[in-house]
């Protein structure tokens, strides 16, 4: 027991020791240039190579060491030097992430998730929007190659003229989520046409023939998917495949363009008894375009949705729509792209595609 508080009393005079020094050291340190990796050494008297142990978490070092060494990088505001790093191990820890909109609650959640993810395996993220602007989208592409990022997650940010292009040139191991499928770049994505055929299927199962669908942006390939499941399920159960598709005026997925978008429908009668719509936020728009006219859901008019965002449980009625497992979406990119990045999978043939779900609530009713 003696040994024992022979080695507190030491640890103390030690601790004692350590912060008169850094008294008198930290405050010059932290009013001129970061501190670097040697002046830590110096100031925790150790080797070079003990620090960069600690910071990186590697090695055998004593405990008292290591903590002595941590409550001086603390101390004094020590941060690795990335660029350095990288040129040594040829890893930075970034990871990019870019947004074709990060105001969507779908797109959002999904980039949330991933940096959840990323953060708690010990990497740190840099999150751009691309903000439906395509050279702007290249530009930010330029920039992750410029941080020196070790991977790259794109969500639903992509387009057919310089864009894929770029990656598939890049050197930085990148996973699309919900992007054009291309045969030579690791992407998850949920099976959109399916979701779109399930939407269309109940309406019809309801008893509905006249089914409308307002799509989303028709310059992506999420939108289009959804398009050829509702053209589908159509054709499949014996109703005219060429119902009417209006396309919203706006390439944001939002309340607004779905209430443009129902303003129009309704100015084509006959009008139909259901609508399929590419998005939640557009379908809330458009019901409530149905309710300025006097129209109610689903008495008048049936709505399907799709993302199953937390607004469509709480508009009223609640919103039927196709749940995206989105959480589950997140958590596969990422786990991919580690894959990629410790070279055990083939870009070429990582192709993960998710099943999507029907959640019926109150926007739809059967019909005679």
């Amino acid at each position: 027991m003696s040994g024992f508080a022979l080695v507190d009393i030491h640890e103390r005079k030690c601790y004692d020791w350590l912060n008169v020094q850094l008294e008198g050291r930290a405050g010059d340190l932290l009013s001129s240039k970061p501190p670097t990796m040697r002046e830590v050494a110096d100031l925790a008297g150790v080797s070079v190579q003990t620090v960069s142990h600690v910071v990186n978490e590697t090695g055998s070092i004593a405990a008292a060491t290591r903590e002595r060494v941590a409550q001086i990088i603390e101390r004094v505001n020590y941060r690795p030097n990335l660029i350095a790093r990288s040129m040594r191990t040829r890893e930075t820890g970034l990871i990019g992430i870019l947004v074709l909109d990060i105001t969507s609650p779908v797109l959002s959640l999904i980039a949330s998730e991933v940096e959840g993810v990323a953060y708690a395996r010990g990497h740190k993220v840099l999150l751009y929007d691309a903000r439906h602007d395509a050279r702007l989208l290249r530009e930010l592409l330029e920039q992750f190659a410029e941080q020196l990022v070790d991977g790259l997650i794109v969500v639903n940010a992509i387009d057919r003229g310089s864009t894929l292009p770029w990656l598939k040139a890049s050197t930085i191991p990148t996973v699309l989520v919900d992007c054009l499928p291309n045969p030579t770049l690791a992407s998850v994505a949920m099976d959109n046409e399916r979701g779109a055929y399930l939407a269309t299927e109940h309406l019809i199962e309801l008893g509905h023939g006249r089914i409308a669908h307002i799509s989303g942006d028709l310059t992506l390939e999420v939108a289009r998917q959804r398009v050829l499941g509702y053209r589908r399920a159509l054709t499949d159960h014996g109703l005219q495949a060429n119902e009417r598709v209006i396309s919203p005026d706006s390439d944001r997925w939002d309340y607004r363009s779905g209430y443009v978008a129902m303003q129009e429908l309704l100015a084509r009668p006959p009008m139909p008894s259901a609508v399929f719509i590419a998005a939640d936020q557009m379908a809330i728009g458009a019901q409530h375009a149905l309710v300025e006219v006097g129209l109610k859901v689903p008495d008048d008019v049936s709505l399907v949705g799709f993302d199953d965002i937390d607004a469509a449980s709480y508009a009223w009625p609640p919103l039927t729509t196709i749940r995206q497992p989105l959480t589950e979406i997140a958590a596969r990119a990422f786990d991919l792209l580690s894959e990629l990045l410790s070279g055990t999978v083939d870009p070429v043939k990582a192709q993960i595609t998710l099943q999507p779900e029907l959640v019926v609530r109150g926007s739809t009713r059967r019909i005679s």
